[in-house]
């Protein structure tokens, strides 16, 4: 077995080295009959058939997770379907690894969301044999088969059988799929299965079909996203070669946003499969849910990716003569088997909704006995602390309380989980500050102060002077400074390096004038860190760019706060005329403020793109659903199983950017991935909410919903500023474009 990240590179490196050099035994060969015969010698040859088998049995007893890396490379190119084959012989063991077997899993029958056993019928015979009826649908390659592992339902519970192709009573009904792969109706009219070839029964039976499922739906969904990652690939070389008017197709902003879109789609679903596939190794309550999940949110990524690639390559990709039609095909085609997305929802949605059904944000990471017990603590000190009138705010909560709940889980230790402990800080790890951050959310905590902790703060550790630090942490932790951003001005939003207030170097001061707008807080801030111009000739406009930190109560400075659509004064304008700011508040130094502004911003990025929000929007909606009916609309049951499954993939790479960082590595741009994504199914979460509220939806107080308050139409109203701050979402499409995926950095047209 498996465990290190190293271990899993080998295999992944070792399976890419394999798929490409075997390539041609599937859909890119573009044979008319591939040689399924030369595909299963290739397979047996290689030991990938016995990657989930015991080694007593000849296999190599890795885990899911392993599987899924490796099913991933195989569906880069478009090798013959691959997990069937590998779950099934994790249970057939030495039947489905015998030279020239071919086993294959029968489940699926007749329904959206058919329970274990449903479709056939397994009676009692003579000497502990079972007589199995019934119909299993859609085994791909199925007449190849020399045998089927198949769940039956007894009079006593479950039964899993190998059933031999050969056997008398076992009839096909075969035909071929869009690609190629041939899928077979498999009949069992009275087959007599011997005591020998019954699997399990009852109990030993469930459990053994979980470890069946698995990994066949987490391979699956791994094979999905790969066909995804590689038509991604191939669709972005093609946009940076590709030239029209005179410039790449990568070159023109509306391909780049929605390159950035699909590019963030692959990489949650692909973070989602990952998470899943780590959850059942430990087979907990839940985890067939959770890869119900991976696998919907697969399949619609990988259809999503095929069809904009299509469109991308315009009418070449309509031809057979390309490889993306391909592409597409095998997304159709490996998205229906074994149950299609919609299929996978619903089992989702309807066990989602279960009485004592498992919270899956916890499940999604394994935790650690210390991090059972903080999460148990966080529970108690929410409990014991936070009044009524502070839980489930439609807004930010006022100064006063702002300061009062701040205070309060400073002096629980818990204000900055990602401080060093000299500073007052946690020095938490990554899934201690997703426990607090989720566990807030559950509760329907206010949102804490987050200019001092989360954005200055983390930068004045790193690069502030022990002066600075000594005078700015204490307090900041403590809640006795407030801090605001003097970032954006009337004409330099999300372009700051056009900004204009200037600090005129003049002895050991600057002189400040100019105005700064959007400025969160800044009527009740104490101090503010600013971006300024202290050199205006400089060849490079950013290059003359400073972050000084300001005295709010210093003369010369006036605030004007800005109410906003939700009804509150959060933003505020800032005005200059001749502030005197010490050259000892120039934070790192004169002109280096272009450096610690994207600092701050790749911070803020991160921390306005935690899971806590939509979590708690989420929370939000399900409540509201379940007491006005709505979730017992189909199509609204849907819309919203399909939002949930989002926030569970959101929520996955959001868990590995940050145990990046926690790994001393920088978020970097695709930190940008993480904010578009949370504004989105904030906003859309939001819309939802709306929609289940029915007429309520407008109203200004909150709607009562299971005992709590659902702040509708204002929450409604506080998401559409989930895409502007912090950088628009068209911003972060450009850095990505730009920077992750190479788009548009050309010279431009004179």
């Amino acid at each position: 077995m498996t465990g290190t990240n190293e271990d899993r590179e080998m295999i992944r490196d070792n399976a890419a080295k394999f798929a490409g050099q075997n390539k041609g035994l599937g859909m890119l060969g573009r044979a008319p009959a591939p040689d399924r015969a030369a595909w299963r010698k290739a397979l047996a040859e290689g030991g990938w058939l016995g990657l989930l088998a015991c080694e007593a049995a000849g296999g190599s007893a890795l885990t899911d997770q392993d599987l899924a890396l490796v099913a991933g490379e195989f569906g880069r190119k478009l090798l013959p379907v691959f997990s069937p084959l590998a779950a099934a012989a994790g249970v057939a063991g030495e039947r489905a690894l015998a030279d020239g077997a071919f086993v294959l899993p029968a489940l699926q029958s007749e329904g959206p969301t058919p329970s274990p056993g449903h479709g056939s019928k397994a009676t009692a015979g003579a000497d502990g044999s079972i007589v199995l009826d019934g119909v299993k649908f859609a085994v791909p390659e199925g007449h190849l088969a020399t045998g089927f592992v198949v769940d039956a339902r007894g009079a006593d519970g479950l039964v899993l059988l190998y059933v031999s192709r050969a056997a008398a009573g076992v009839s096909l009904r075969t035909q071929e799929a869009v690609d190629g792969v041939s899928l077979s109706r498999v009949t069992f009219a009275g087959v007599r299965v011997p005591a020998a070839d019954v699997l399990a029964r009852g109990k030993d039976a469930d459990a053994l079909l979980d470890r069946l499922r698995f990994p066949l739906q987490l391979g699956l969904a791994s094979e999905l996203v790969g066909v995804a990652e590689e038509l991604f690939e191939r669709t972005l070389d093609y946009m940076r070669t590709r030239r029209a008017f005179g410039r790449s197709l990568g070159a023109f902003q509306a391909l780049q946003h929605r390159a950035v879109d699909t590019h963030g789609d692959v990489e949650l679903a692909r973070a989602l499969v990952m998470e899943a596939a780590r959850v059942a190794e430990f087979g907990r309550p839940g985890t067939l849910e959770l890869i119900a999940a991976a696998r919907a949110k697969a399949g619609d990524v990988a259809l999503r990716t095929a069809k904009w690639a299509v469109q991308m390559h315009g009418a070449m990709g309509f031809t057979d003569e390309c490889d993306i039609g391909l592409f597409l095909k095998r997304a159709m085609g490996l998205s229906r088997i074994y149950r299609a997305p919609e299929a996978h929802r619903k089992r989702f949605a309807d066990a989602s909704w279960a009485p004592n059904a498992p919270n899956l944000f916890e499940l999604f990471r394994s935790e650690s006995e210390d991090d059972k017990k903080f999460r148990l603590e966080v529970r108690a000190f929410l409990d014991a602390t936070l009044p009524a009138r502070l839980l489930d705010l439609p807004t930010r909560p006022k100064h006063e309380d702002a300061n009062w709940w701040h205070r309060q889980v400073s002096q629980r230790g818990w204000i900055a989980p990602a401080w060093p402990r000299e500073h007052g800080g946690m020095d938490a790890s990554a899934s201690q500050r997703l426990i607090l951050f989720e566990e807030m959310a559950v509760k329907g905590a206010p949102e804490l102060l987050a200019q001092g902790i989360y954005h200055i703060g983390p930068i004045i550790i790193r690069f502030g002077t022990p002066e600075q630090k000594a005078r700015l942490l204490p307090g900041t932790h403590s809640g006795d400074i407030n801090w605001c951003q003097g970032y954006s001005e009337p004409n330099s939003g999300s372009d700051l390096a056009s900004l204009r207030t200037s600090a005129r170097p003049e002895g050991d001061r600057l002189i400040v004038n100019g105005q700064k707008i959007w400025t969160t807080g800044a009527n009740f801030a104490d101090w503010m860190f600013a971006l300024v111009r202290t050199d205006p000739d400089a060849a490079d406009r950013r290059l003359g760019i400073s972050m000084i930190l300001v005295d709010m109560k210093s003369k010369g400075i006036r605030v004007r706060p800005i109410r906003t659509i939700a009804g509150d004064e959060e933003f505020c304008e800032v005005f200059f005329d001749n502030v005197e700011v010490p050259r000892e508040n120039v934070l790192h130094g004169l002109n280096e403020g272009w450096k610690l502004a994207n600092a701050v911003l790749e911070t803020e990025r991160m921390m306005s793109s935690s899971p806590q929000k939509v979590i708690l929007v989420l929370d939000r909606v399900r409540r509201l659903a379940q007491a006005t009916g709505a979730r017992d609309d189909a199509a609204f049951r849907d819309r919203l199983a399909k939002a949930e499954i989002d926030v569970l993939a959101f929520s996955a790479a959001f868990s590995r950017v940050l145990e990046r960082v926690r790994g001393g590595q920088t978020a970097g741009p695709q930190v940008s991935i993480l904010k578009i994504f949370m504004a989105d199914y904030l906003q859309h979460l939001s819309d939802l909410m709306l929609e289940a509220a029915g007429s309520d939806g407008a109203l200004l107080d909150s709607v009562e919903a299971d005992g709590r308050k659902v702040p509708v139409g204002l929450s409604f109203l506080q998401g559409r500023r989930a895409s502007i701050y912090g950088g628009t979402s068209e911003i972060q499409r450009n850095i990505i474009a730009r920077r992750v995926l190479d788009l548009g950095n050309e010279p431009k047209r004179k």
